[in-house]
C-alpha cells in the first residue's frame, strides 16, 4: 500500500469515528462499556410507590445488571428476572420491586425543586413541570428535552433536562436506558415521559 492510500484510509477512518461519536447508539454503547469496566460513576436512588426516596448510593464505579442466579433466559435469549444487582466499588446491592433510577453527570431538578418550593398537600392541581421550567429556564434554554420519571403510582421523583436526549432499550427486564447530553440515565420499574421544552413555555 503506498503512502497516499494509507493517508486516505487513515482520514476515512478518522471521519467515520468522528461521525459515530455523535451517534446516540454509539454513545449508549460507550456508556455501557464504561459501566462494565468500572469507569462510570453513578448516583443510584430507590423510591417507594409514593415517590419518596428510600436510599441513595453515590459511587465512582457502578455496574447495574440482571442477577444471574435468579434469572433464566426466555425463547428470545432475553433475561426474564426482575432481580437486579448494583455493583459499586467492591460491594453489591441486590434490588427488586421498587423504582430505581441511576444517573451520571446530570442534575435531578426534582431534588432542587423540592428544596425551593413547598406544595400544598390538599390535592390542588399544580402545573409542576411549567413551574419547574420557570424556576430553571436558564438551565433549559435551546431546543432541549425534559425527561420526567414517576414512581409506579405516578408520583414525580426525578426530572432531567438535556439538549440531546435519546431512549434505548435495556437487556434488563422492566428497565430503560437514556443518553442525555452524553450522560447515562437508567430507570428501573418507573414510568417516564419525554417532553420537548418548547411545549412547556
Amino acid at each position: 500500500m503506498n503512502i497516499k492510500k494509507k493517508i486516505t484510509l487513515f482520514f476515512s477512518l478518522g471521519i467515520l469515528l468522528f461521525t459515530l461519536s455523535g451517534c446516540s447508539n454509539f454513545q449508549n454503547w460507550e456508556l455501557s462499556m464504561r459501566s462494565k469496566i468500572g469507569a462510570l460513576p453513578l448516583t443510584v436512588s430507590t423510591y417507594d410507590s409514593n415517590g419518596q426516596k428510600i436510599d441513595q448510593i453515590k459511587a465512582k464505579s457502578v455496574n447495574i445488571h440482571t442477577d444471574k442466579k435468579m434469572s433464566q433466559k426466555d425463547d428470545k435469549g432475553k433475561e426474564n428476572s426482575s432481580v437486579i444487582d448494583v455493583d459499586y466499588g467492591h460491594q453489591r446491592m441486590t434490588h427488586v420491586g421498587s423504582t430505581l433510577i441511576a444517573y451520571e453527570g446530570l442534575k435531578n431538578y426534582e431534588d432542587a425543586f423540592n428544596k425551593h418550593v413547598k406544595i400544598d398537600d390538599q390535592n390542588r392541581a399544580v402545573p409542576l413541570l411549567n413551574t419547574m421550567y420557570q424556576n430553571f429556564k436558564n438551565d433549559w434554554n435551546g431546543q432541549s428535552k425534559i425527561v420526567m420519571i414517576r414512581s409506579q403510582l405516578g408520583m414525580p421523583i426525578a426530572v432531567f433536562a438535556g439538549k440531546s436526549v435519546s431512549i434505548h432499550k435495556s437487556d434488563m427486564k422492566n428497565s430503560t436506558q437514556f443518553v442525555i447530553d452524553g450522560h447515562r440515565l437508567f430507570a428501573y420499574r418507573a414510568d417516564y415521559t419525554v417532553y420537548p421544552v418548547a411545549s412547556l413555555k
